[in-house]
């Protein structure tokens, strides 16, 4: 088992905020230097991990890959098991230049069907002897200083690279360099969205929030929630088809809100619900609702690794619902107003505040590949226990949204 090593998951979307690909990140923990045999030894065991309890097309969704790792780890025999090898695209930055061993590497890669991206780009001479080899190029626009944007992109358009900008966190970042010319977008942008305290929640969107205060109702018994779903027959529809998904492997189909509440229970039953109601929103990628159910997940494991397992349905809730600001464009704090939630599961959502808010806090870091905040680690859990258990949620996350495929 590797004990040295992260892995961090970030989405690539493109102009439409549709998921194009996923970038897989792997480093050392603070402070570790390992060698070349122990590299060899971890990152396989990391791979075999990932494998054995995640699998790669669970954990990508089989889209491209964007894999960035230590020189040292560029090797084609300690690549992820990515198929087809063309979906793969390894990252590399003007070091490569300086060390003719990992440079003979990345060419037995090519030769592969490896792509390569060049990362960290700016335009000097350096860099642009790298893109003879590229087919991507990726940069945080902070460090391109004074360097034009309009033209850098219109240059390597120009020699058919695609673009791809890193670390957008906001939406208005990301409009900005969708209008220049960015063909897509590394970040969290799609959390962040442009909100005014002035502007009334959407009618619809209003609608969908007074449905979850009362599917969540603590009190709320079945024959409510079943007469209150079924007062909605397109959602009454899309969680009987969710439930019969062949995932499930049901030994008969299920019919009726009845039949669902005996078979998964009225807990389970609501996160369906909750789940299907936030899939119905058509104005936000789907990679919004990937983000709540990794969160939520994640946030559970952690509820149980730190001796907080009576509460790990509200952490639960706390993840998944840390997303509403975006599904609903609109303020967090109007938006837990309207629900029926303790004041504990509030502060965490508005504040970050309280056990739950440091560990959605840990959860938006593992988000930003930040490892000097994951460090900071939470109380009864090392950083590998949280990164492992991040993935873990990940490959879940991503095997719940496939059940999803009936019902949409």
């Amino acid at each position: 088992m590797h004990h040295n090593l992260l892995l961090n998951k970030q989405p690539v979307l493109d102009a439409a905020q549709t998921l194009y690909a996923y970038q897989l990140a792997v480093e050392p923990i603070e402070g570790k230097k390992l060698s070349e045999s122990e590299w060899k030894e971890e990152i396989n065991a990391l791979w075999s991990g990932v494998e054995e309890h995640i699998g790669f097309d669970s954990l990508t969704a089989g889209k491209p890959v964007f894999y960035q790792a230590p020189l040292a780890a560029l090797k084609l025999e300690l690549l992820p098991n990515i198929e087809p090898m063309s979906n793969l695209i390894v990252e590399v930055d003007i070091e490569l230049l300086k060390n003719k061993d990992a440079l003979m590497s990345v060419k037995e890669m090519i030769k592969a069907g490896v792509q390569i991206a060049v990362k960290n780009y700016s335009p000097n001479e350096a860099n642009n002897k790298l893109l003879s080899i590229a087919k991507l190029v990726k940069f945080n626009v902070e460090d391109m200083g004074d360097a034009s944007l309009t033209e850098v992109f219109e240059n390597l358009h120009k020699q058919n690279l695609k673009v791809i900008v890193t670390d957008v966190d906001t939406e208005e970042v990301y409009c900005t360099l969708k209008d220049k010319g960015a063909n897509y977008f590394q970040g969290y942008f799609f959390t962040n969205p442009i909100v005014s305290t002035q502007k009334e929640i959407a009618s619809n969107k209003l609608a969908m929030l007074k449905l979850l205060a009362e599917v969540n109702n603590p009190d709320i018994d079945f024959d409510v929630l079943a007469q209150t779903i079924g007062s909605d027959v397109s959602l009454t529809h899309k969680l009987l088809a969710a439930i019969n998904h062949p995932s499930n492997d049901l030994p008969h189909v299920i019919e009726t809100l009845k039949e669902a509440v005996n078979f998964m229970g009225l807990k389970r039953l609501k996160f369906w619900v909750n789940m299907l109601m936030l899939s119905d929103v058509d104005d936000v990628p789907m990679e919004l609702l990937v983000t709540a159910l990794v969160r939520a997940k994640f946030l559970e494991n952690i509820a149980e690794k730190i001796g907080q397992a009576d509460s790990k349905e509200r952490y639960f809730m706390v993840g998944l619902f840390s997303t509403l600001n975006a599904f609903l464009k609109a303020p967090m704090v109007d938006i837990v107003d309207e629900l029926p939630l303790s004041d504990e599961v509030k502060h965490a959502l508005v504040d970050q505040k309280g056990s739950m808010g440091k560990a959605l806090f840990v959860t938006r870091a593992l988000e930003q590949g930040n490892t000097h905040m994951i460090m900071a680690g939470i109380e009864g859990m090392d950083i590998m226990a949280i990164s492992s258990g991040y993935m873990t949620a990940n490959g879940w996350a991503r095997k719940t949204i496939a059940s999803l495929g009936n019902a949409a």
